[in-house]
């Protein structure tokens, strides 16, 4: 992994602390070399989670790279990838206001909350080594 990263179950990871909106951590994440990152198990969901943990004292709310901003009710991964586990709150997504993005940690809790896209948030990169 570049400097900086993390090696995680077979992938590099960055928490990136600069507060910003969906679009922009992933232009950020693009500019790197990778994309916000995705999950595809509850081991790398709840891996991430550690991260994050470790990364700044809290399971502080990040961006990752879910979407459904193409159509409504389809969530995709902003590097591609398919999107197959995830581990909604009970009632999300629920679309309020038109939230299009997704976030991990909302309130510290344990689980995957969609959001307003607009919100400043940090983030978490994700690169294959």
């Amino acid at each position: 992994c570049p400097s900086g990263w993390s090696l995680l179950l077979g992938r590099c990871y960055l928490f990136d602390k600069t507060e910003r909106d969906w679009t922009d951590a992933e232009l950020s994440c693009l500019s790197r070399g990778g994309n916000l990152a995705s999950f595809r198990s509850p081991d790398e969901y709840i891996t991430l989670r550690q991260f994050v943990l470790k990364a700044t004292g809290k399971h502080t709310t990040s961006w990752v790279g879910g979407h459904d901003a193409v159509k409504e009710g389809v969530w995709l991964w902003s590097d591609g990838s398919k999107h197959v586990f995830t581990a909604w709150g009970q009632g999300e997504p629920n679309d309020l206001g038109g939230e299009d993005c997704m976030e991990i940690n909302w309130g510290e809790q344990n689980y995957v909350n969609d959001a307003s896209c607009a919100l400043r948030r940090p983030s978490v990169c994700v690169i294959n080594p």
